[in-house]
Order: structure tokens, then sequence, then C-alpha cells
């Protein structure tokens, strides 16, 4: 995967940070809380950068630094340093993304001393919003659970927060060892992401599972899904120090089981899902998948365990399958959607489990409910209903494109060749079912 190199601004006066926090429209890390910054553009000069406090460093970097403040703050670094406002800009750390990110960005986060705090001008399209606080204060809202975060930002509020006068952190990438371990990152406090290689639909090649749970609840653990005998042997080493209470599957589509039923008799835990994933487990698997487990039905309403001492509830999420269901706490500040959507692509809706009108209504109901944070199962956590609203609206135009051309007497597969140019063939069988879905839906309307 191409390494895409960018920086970060961190502003320091006193022992106060500058963050903000990214729009939820956004591809990478939408509504996260981070440093001003971004990509470094093949335009950016490699020439040292004449400023003082600037020409010690990289060109490329510095001069991409000067640019994504003056865009995203409306801030003037040259001239600031000029001004005297600025006392010191210093290298911070490095972090790359791990190989299992969408994106992954090697992000170069440089210090900017400064006289008194400016009012930055913000760039509404790319910032929600920005604020001055200590370390330890956008740490707290993490910790709270109210700030979606990457762990490289974090680690350096942590460090500022132990001595705000540091800098040249280093390395602070995330580490793990993919020939021994899963990986495993927490982008919302308390609530753990597994990175685990599955057998799921191409281009993905992994399948999120979960780990929730307070310390005194029951610790549970979503669709784990290994995709390899090897793989099961990392998760399960990688899951040594926790004292899981039991595995919740969402659906029964295999990326999201295999390997569970194995995983559930080497810890003895039970397996918790609903009544149609069941009996859809069954149907393709046999009736012996699960012997020798103990296998529990779960339905909208129930609660699971707790977060942040808020009861995580199961809710029915019917479309992409009829047995799938979604978790969220009481307070709605996350909703752990499973399969109904994705943070990059469309999912499938193919009979006889997925349904286009369930699946329509159910990203209604979701939206109405409006969670600060959707989790899906495929990709990263993302705040708002934003991509709830964004994926109804695209599958309404396709589903208007499909009308118009039924009406002109196209076939599904022709309607497949117009429709979806330039995606990897691969996926045309899975695409050919959607458009069917959508047909149905049509017919069932009596548009068609």
């Amino acid at each position: 995967m191409k390494i895409i190199d960018s920086v970060a601004g961190v502003f320091c006066h006193q022992d106060f940070v500058f963050a903000v926090r990214r729009q939820s429209h956004l591809q990478a890390f939408p509504g996260y809380e981070s440093f001003p910054g971004g990509k470094i553009d093949r335009e950016d000069s490699p020439q040292q950068h004449p400023s003082p406090f600037l020409c010690d460093f990289d060109g490329q970097s510095i001069h991409a630094l000067v640019r994504e403040i003056a865009e995203e703050l409306g801030y003037d670094l040259v001239a600031a340093i000029s001004a005297g406002e600025v006392t010191a800009v210093k290298f911070l750390a490095t972090a790359l993304a791990p190989a299992t990110a969408p994106v992954r960005f090697r992000v170069h986060f440089f210090r900017i001393d400064l006289q008194s705090r400016p009012l930055f001008e913000l760039d509404a399209g790319e910032i929600a919003a920005g604020f001055w606080n200590r370390p330890e204060q956008l740490l707290a809202r993490f910790r709270r659970g109210d700030a979606l975060m990457v762990p490289p930002f974090r680690w350096v509020l942590e460090r500022l927060q132990r001595n705000p006068a540091d800098y040249n952190l280093g390395n602070l990438s995330p580490q793990t060892d993919e020939t021994l371990f899963v990986p495993r990152f927490e982008l919302l406090s308390g609530l753990m992401t597994l990175s685990v290689p599955s057998n799921t639909f191409p281009p993905e090649k992994r399948t999120n599972a979960f780990l929730l749970g307070d310390p005194q609840a029951p610790q549970v653990l979503v669709d784990p899904s290994p995709e390899a005998p090897q793989v099961f042997e990392r998760l399960v080493r990688t899951l040594e120090a926790d004292d899981l209470a039991a595995i919740f599957l969402t659906h029964h589509h295999h990326d999201h089981h295999e390997f569970a039923p194995e995983l559930a008799k080497h810890l003895n835990i039970p397996i918790w899902l609903s009544a149609d994933t069941l009996d859809r487990i069954l149907q393709k698997q046999g009736k012996d998948y699960f012997s020798a487990v103990t296998v529990e039905v779960r339905q909208a309403g129930d609660c699971l365990t707790t977060w942040k001492g808020e009861s995580v509830r199961v809710y029915s999420v019917p479309g992409h399958d009829a047995g799938q269901l979604a978790l969220a706490p009481d307070s709605l500040r996350w909703f752990l959607v499973g399969d109904l959507i994705q943070s990059f692509g469309t999912v499938l809706i193919s009979a006889p489990e997925g349904d286009m009108t369930d699946y329509y209504q159910t990203l209604k109901q979701i939206i109405a409910l409006d969670p600060a944070v959707i989790i899906p199962s495929h990709g990263m956590p993302m705040r708002s209903t934003f991509r709830l609203h964004s994926t109804l609206q695209h599958r309404m135009k396709r589903e208007n494109k499909i009308l118009t051309m039924h009406a002109s007497g196209k076939t599904p597969v022709e309607m497949l060749n117009s429709i979806y140019q330039g995606v990897d063939q691969r996926l045309f069988p899975f695409a050919l079912e959607t458009i069917k879905s959508h047909l149905r839906k049509l017919q069932q309307e009596g548009k068609i």
C-alpha cells in the first residue's frame, strides 16, 4: 500500500496546545480530533526554507507545513516568525499508520511555540472546530468516550501532559508483530478494534472484531472471523489477557463468524446471535457447526454489557442481512452497525437475506436516532450520521438510474456494465445482485 507523507503543526502556548476536530464528511479520519496539517504535495518545494526556525528541516516537509497552516488556519507562519510571535519550531515526532489502515499516512509532527494564542481562521471545509486546551483536558474527552483519536495523537498529548516542554519524541508508530498477534487499537475509548485478516469480499482483506465491556461488566467479543488456522492462533494469543464472557455475532455471513465456534470452545464461552442468524448459519454450515458450544439467542432491546456505565443494547438492523443485529449504548454516543455500511465503498444487498426496502428503512431509522459515531465492520469509526445520509442518497440516485434504464428496455447485465464502470470485475456478480434487489424493490412499489 502506498505511504502518503504528511505534516502536522502542534501549536503550543505555555501548557496549552491547539487541536482541531475534522469535518465528518472527510474520507480520511472523519470527525477525528487531531492537529492541523495535511499531506505533502508534489508541488511543495524541496528547497531549504529561508526563514529562521524553518531552515534546519527537510525543505518539502516545511514548505508543506507552511502551506497547510495557511490553508487550514489562515495563519502565516513565516510572517509570525518575522514578527516575533513564534519562539521556536522543533521536530516533535513521526508516526506511520499500520498496514491495516485503509490509507497509510506517515505524519511528521512539528512543535510550534508561540508568545500568545492567536485567533485562527478555520477552513470550514476541513475543520469543524478548533480549541486551545491543556493535553489532560483533551485526553479526558477521549476517556469519557466523547472524542475519536488515533493512537499517535493521544501519545503526543500524553507526553506533553507529562512534560509541557517536551520535544523530539521520536517514532510514535503503532507496533504490532503480525506474525504473532492481530493488531488491536483504540480509536474510541472503551471499544477495542481488532483488525482480523478474514475471507471477506475483495478488495477488503479484514473484518473488524470489537472488544467491549466495562472492567466489572461482561467482556464481549464481536464478530471474530480469522481467515485461517494461523490467524486463529494469532487471535487467541492477542486475547490471552482478556477475560471474555461471550462472543456476539452481528449476522450470518461467513466473514463475521469463521472459526468463532472454535474460539468459543477454546475459551469456554457462549455465542450470542439472533434466531435468524442461527438458522441461516446452520442451513449453510450444517447442524453440527456449533456442536459443544453454548448458543444463546439475542434480540432487540437485550442488554449485553455496559460501556462507561451505560447499558449496551441490541438493535435489529435488517437490509444487508435479515437477522443482522447492531449495538449501541443508551446515550447513542456510538452505534456499531456491522455491515450496514462501510467506510469505503458500499455493501452488498442480495436475496434471500438482503432486502432493499428493509435496507432503506433501517438507514432512515438510525439516521433519526442520530448517534454520535458510526462504527462499521469494515473500515474505521466515523463521527455523525453523514455516511448513512450519503449512502442512502447514493442508493436512491442509483435506483433512479436503474428505473430509467429499465424503462428503456435494459437488462440487469446491461445496467451493470453502465452503472459499475471501473469497478473491480471480481465484484460484478455481487453488483448484479444489488441491481436485482433494486428492481425487486421497484416492483414491490409498483413502479415497474
